[in-house]
């Protein structure tokens, strides 16, 4: 029987396809049904299983969903409309409309940006993420002003001696952590800026990589900066060697909560050829590296494919 039915492919080309498509087009149609269950919690598992899913059917619902009455529910169906949004028409008008009435501490704010930015508008969604969370500058209340001040006189403090050079770092090298944006990238661009503090940087980066990777990124993130204010997808170790003194390469990658593409991340030189991947979680990879959003805030994981530290 089963050599009969690879003969019938064989001589019947897209036959095996054909059955596939039908497998997922009855499991489109349960889907689209148990989106419109009662039970939350059956709503956005039948958002998730969309992610699966691309067609126009399942676009439209997915952009009804994020409308739900339950932020959970609307945050899986902006992930999936990420996710189908190449392969499939998906209304973007709903989705935007959705994202102006998301509340600031919504978890599906950041979901609603990253679905919008695979859409298109995605400055659009950056914008009004700005105003709802009282961003940038045109509104900036005079605490965030002060703040900024602060960090400009702190940066004058910047020296070549290695001792005086400690405590003004550490209080901008702090700021790289700072939960609004502006700040965060004020303080990035003060060290990136200060030829002073390329080797601390360089230190903590090396020296934290497996006790503090977190804090090791940070620094990576902002020699990385230094070298590619444009943000350039790749930049080889080679390069950096030589423009620096140390050697890093640089990758860019999207955010997995927002989709914002995060520049200059430091990685093994073999892993510039790896695949590799936004992620909220380690699992499914064999080598991740955590990433503060620049835009977000949030942390991510880098995963790459298989561990580029391990020569093949």
């Amino acid at each position: 029987m089963d050599r009969l039915k690879a003969l019938v492919e064989r001589v019947i080309p897209g036959k095996k396809e054909q059955q596939i498509n039908n497998l997922d087009q009855a499991q489109l149609e349960r889907q689209l049904r148990l989106a419109e269950s009662p039970d939350p919690d059956i709503r956005e598992r039948a958002a998730n299983a969309m992610a699966k899913l691309p067609s126009d059917r399942a676009g439209e619902t997915l952009a009804q969903l994020v409308k739900d009455r339950e932020p959970d529910v609307r945050a899986a169906a902006a992930d999936s409309i990420r996710a189908i949004a190449g392969k499939a028409r998906v209304p973007v008008t709903p989705v935007m409309d959705a994202l102006q009435l998301e509340p600031p501490d919504s978890p599906a704010l950041y979901p609603l940006v990253g679905a919008l930015r695979a859409l298109g508008p995605g400055t659009a969604a950056e914008r009004v993420v700005t105003e709802k969370m009282g961003w940038g500058m045109s509104r900036a209340k005079q605490a965030k002003i002060d703040q900024m001040i602060v960090l400009r006189e702190t940066a004058a403090e910047l020296t070549p001696h290695p001792v005086e050079v400690g405590p003004p770092f550490d209080a901008i090298f702090e700021q790289l952590t700072n939960e609004d944006p502006d700040i965060r990238a004020d303080a990035r661009n003060i060290l990136a800026e200060n030829r002073y503090v390329t080797r601390r940087l360089w230190s903590i980066y090396n020296e934290l990589k497996e006790q503090e990777p977190r804090r090791a990124m940070l620094a990576g993130r902002v020699i990385g900066h230094r070298l590619n204010p444009r943000g350039l997808p790749k930049i080889k170790s080679d390069v950096t060697m030589h423009k620096l003194g140390v050697p890093i390469a640089f990758v860019k990658c999207a955010c997995a909560y927002c989709g914002h593409e995060n520049p200059n991340i430091p990685v093994p030189s073999p892993g510039l050829e790896v695949p590799f991947r936004g992620m909220r979680n380690r699992s499914g990879s064999a080598y991740t590296l955590p990433v503060l959003c620049d835009f977000c805030g949030n942390w991510f994981y880098v995963g790459f494919e298989r561990d580029p530290r391990v020569p093949e």
